[in-house]
C-alpha cells in the first residue's frame, strides 16, 4: 500500500475545464505557455512524483533526519531526490526565467506542488522553503545579495527557511526578541534562539540562507520594530561563494508525532553576521512575501494528503472482501454503504478544495500580472480572502480524509503496513504551523472582513452569486445550486451580523470567527462543486464521479451551513461563563 497515484487526471480537469488559465495565458508575461506545455509539464511531474519521491515517503518516517556533531543529515534518499529535483529545473517552476527560473503561472506550480506534498510532505517542506525565499528576495532584496542568492535558489544549489518563531514569541510575532546589531560594513550581528525552524541544517545544499526576524537597537515595540535579515549558514563572499562558517547552531532536533523526515530544528544565532532585506521596521512586510506562498502551500499539503489517503482507501475498499449474504462469498467493502459513505464524503471534501486553491493562485498571478490594475486589484482582494480559507479549511480536511482512510482499512489502516496511519500524523500540524487555524479564523474576521468595508467579502460572494445565476439553471445540477444559494443567504446573513459586531461587541464576533471561517469555507466549496458539476459534461468515469459527488455534497455536507451559521452567532457568553480559575479547574 506504499504507491502514489498523482491526480493528474483530475488537475487537468480544473485548470482546463474549470478554472479560467485561458485568461492568464492570454497575458503577455504568460505569451510561452499554453494548455499542451502546462500538461508536459504536469505529466512529467507526476511521474517524478509517483517514482522518484513516493517510495522515499516511508522510509523517512521510519528513518528520519539526525542531528550528527552539531550536523544534520537528511534521511536516506533524499539529497539525492534534491539533486535529481534540481536538475529537472523543478525548484524554479514559477520563478522569472530572467532569474533563471521557467516563468511559469503559480497556478501550475501549486498543482505540481500538490504531487510532490502528497508524495512526500517531508521532502515538500523542503523545495518550498527555497522557492519562497526566491520570490522574497526577489521583491525585497537589494542588488548584491539579490544577485547571489536568486539564482542559487532557483537552481536548487543553496536552501533557504524561514526563521520566526521563539521560546516565547509562537504566535505572538510582536514578542520577538532576537536582536540585530549595525556593524561597520553594513551587515549585522544577529543573536537569540529561534524555534520550530523546518530544514535550518541539512546535507542536501552546501549553503542555508535563514530569512530571520529580529530587532535592531532602538526599534519600536511590537511588530513595527521587527526588520528581516539574511543570515547565511556560511559568510558570503564577493563573488558569491560560500566563505567561513558562520555563528549559526542547531541546538536540537524536536521529536515530532510525524514528519520524521524533515528536521525541525531549534537554531542558536550567536554573533552570526546578517545581511538586512527591505527597510528598517519592515521585516513583517517583507516576510509576508514568503509566508503567504508558504500558508498557501499548507493548504495545498491537506489536499495532497486529503487526496492520497483518498486513493489508497478507494483502492482497498475494491480489493478488500468483507461481510455480504453468509451463503455467497464475500463482496468487496466499496459495496457496504457506511464505507461507501465515508468514501464519498472523503471525495467530496478533498476535491473542492482542490479547486480552490487552484482558485487562489490563479488569483495571485492575477494580481500580479493581470491585464488592467481594476482587475489586478479585484484579484488581489479575491487572494487576500481565500487564502486563510484555503490554508485552515484544507489542513483540517487533510487530517480528517486521514483518519476517514484509517477508519476504511479497519485495523490494517492502524498499522504501518496499512499506508494511511502515517497521513494522519504528518497531517496533524498542518492545523498549526503557518499561523495556526484559530489565528486564520480572526484573520479573516478582524482583517479581511472588518476592513475596507468588507470589500474582500464582496468580491468572493459576488463571484459565488455570478456562477449561480449563470450555472443555477442546469437540471443536471440536482439539488446543488439551490441548496448553495440558501447556504450562502446564511453566510450573507451571518456576515452582516459580524461586521456590526466588529464595532459594537468585538468579544462576540471573535467567538464566532473560527465557525464562520468553516462557513465560508463550505460555501466556496461549494461553488467549486458548482462549477466542477457543470463543467463535467463529458460520459466519462471522470465526469460521472463528479456529477455524483456534487450531488452527495449538496445532501450530505452543504446543510451542515445551518449549524455553523448557529454557532458562527452564538457569541461568547457561554465561553465566557466561567472565569479562567475555575474553568481550569477539572477532575
Amino acid at each position: 500500500m506504499s504507491a502514489y497515484t498523482p491526480p493528474l487526471d483530475d488537475v487537468v480537469f480544473l485548470l482546463e475545464e474549470v478554472i479560467d488559465t485561458a485568461r492568464l495565458m492570454a497575458l503577455p508575461r504568460y505569451a510561452h505557455v499554453d494548455a499542451a506545455l502546462v500538461r508536459a509539464v504536469l505529466g512529467e511531474g507526476a511521474r517524478f512524483a509517483a517514482d522518484v519521491l513516493g517510495p522515499l515517503n516511508s522510509a523517512a518516517d521510519r528513518q528520519g533526519a539526525r542531528l550528527v556533531d552539531g550536523n544534520v543529515e537528511l534521511s536516506p534518499g533524499f539529497t539525492h531526490a534534491w539533486r535529481l529535483f534540481a536538475e529537472g529545473g523543478w525548484p524554479g517552476l514559477d520563478l522569472p526565467q530572467e532569474a533563471g527560473g521557467q516563468g511559469l503561472p503559480l497556478t501550475v506550480q501549486a498543482a505540481f506542488a500538490e504531487m510532490v506534498q502528497g508524495a512526500c510532505l517531508a521532502f515538500g517542506m523542503l523545495q518550498l522553503n527555497g522557492r519562497a525565499a526566491a520570490h522574497l528576495l526577489l521583491e525585497h532584496g537589494h542588488g548584491g545579495l539579490r544577485e547571489h542568492a536568486v539564482p542559487r535558489l532557483v537552481a536548487g544549489d543553496w536552501a533557504a527557511t524561514i526563521c520566526i518563531s521563539e521560546p516565547q514569541a509562537g504566535s505572538d510575532v510582536g514578542r520577538i526578541r532576537t536582536r540585530a546589531e549595525p556593524r561597520p560594513d553594513g551587515s549585522y550581528t544577529l543573536s537569540g534562539t529561534k524555534i520550530w525552524i523546518s530544514f535550518a541544517d541539512h546535507d542536501a545544499a552546501p549553503q542555508i540562507l535563514q530569512m530571520v526576524l529580529a530587532r535592531t537597537p532602538e526599534a519600536a515595540p511590537g511588530t513595527a520594530g521587527l526588520s528581516l535579515f539574511v543570515v547565511p549558514k556560511y559568510l558570503i563572499e564577493a563573488d558569491g561563494r560560500p566563505g567561513a562558517r558562520n555563528h549559526t547552531r542547531v541546538a536540537r532536533l524536536e521529536h515530532k508525532m510525524g514528519l520524521h523526515g524533515s528536521p525541525t530544528c531549534v537554531l542558536d544565532l550567536d554573533g552570526a553576521v546578517g545581511y538586512r532585506v527591505g527597510g528598517e521596521g519592515a521585516g513583517l512586510k517583507c516576510m509576508f512575501t514568503m509566508m503567504n506562498l508558504m500558508r498557501l502551500e499548507v493548504g495545498i499539503q491537506g489536499v495532497a494528503v486529503a487526496g492520497a489517503a483518498t486513493a489508497k482507501a478507494l483502492r482497498y475498499a475494491r480489493e478488500r472482501p468483507q461481510g455480504g449474504p453468509s451463503a455467497q462469498a464475500p463482496i468487496a467493502i466499496i459495496e457496504h454503504a457506511d464505507v461507501r459513505r465515508m468514501l464519498c464524503t472523503m471525495r467530496a471534501r478533498t476535491e473542492p478544495l482542490r479547486a480552490l486553491y487552484l482558485e487562489a493562485a490563479l488569483a495571485l498571478d492575477l494580481a500580479r500580472y493581470g491585464a488592467t490594475s481594476e482587475a489586478r486589484i479585484e484579484a488581489g482582494l479575491l487572494a487576500e480572502w481565500l487564502l486563510p480559507v484555503c490554508k485552515a479549511c484544507a489542513s483540517e480536511a487533510g487530517f480528517e480524509v486521514a483518519s476517514l482512510a484509517m477508519q476504511v482499512l479497519g485495523g490494517q489502516g492502524y498499522t504501518h503496513e496499512g499506508g494511511v496511519e502515517q497521513y494522519v500524523r504528518d497531517s496533524r500540524v498542518q492545523a498549526i504551523y503557518e499561523g495556526a487555524n484559530g489565528i486564520q479564523a480572526l484573520d479573516l474576521v478582524t482583517r479581511k472582513l472588518g476592513r475596507d468595508q468588507g470589500r474582500r467579502y464582496a468580491v468572493f460572494s459576488a463571484r459565488v452569486r455570478a456562477d449561480l445565476q449563470r450555472l443555477g439553471s442546469d437540471p443536471g445540477l440536482g439539488a446543488l445550486p439551490g441548496r448553495l444559494h440558501e447556504a450562502l443567504g446564511l453566510l450573507e446573513s451571518c456576515t452582516a451580523v459580524l461586521q456590526d459586531r466588529l464595532q459594537c461587541a468585538r468579544r462576540d464576533a471573535e467567538a464566532g470567527a473560527a465557525h464562520y471561517l468553516q462557513l465560508v469555507g463550505l460555501v466556496a466549496c461549494g461553488w467549486t462543486w458548482l462549477r466542477m458539476a457543470a463543467a463535467a459534461t463529458a460520459d466519462s468515469p471522470l465526469a460521472r464521479g463528479k456529477r455524483a459527488t456534487a450531488r452527495f455534497f449538496a445532501d450530505y455536507l452543504l446543510p451542515e451551513a445551518a449549524a455553523l451559521e448557529r454557532k458562527a452567532l452564538a457569541g461568547a457568553g457561554t465561553i465566557d461563563a466561567l472565569d479562567g480559575e475555575t474553568l481550569a479547574t477539572y477532575g
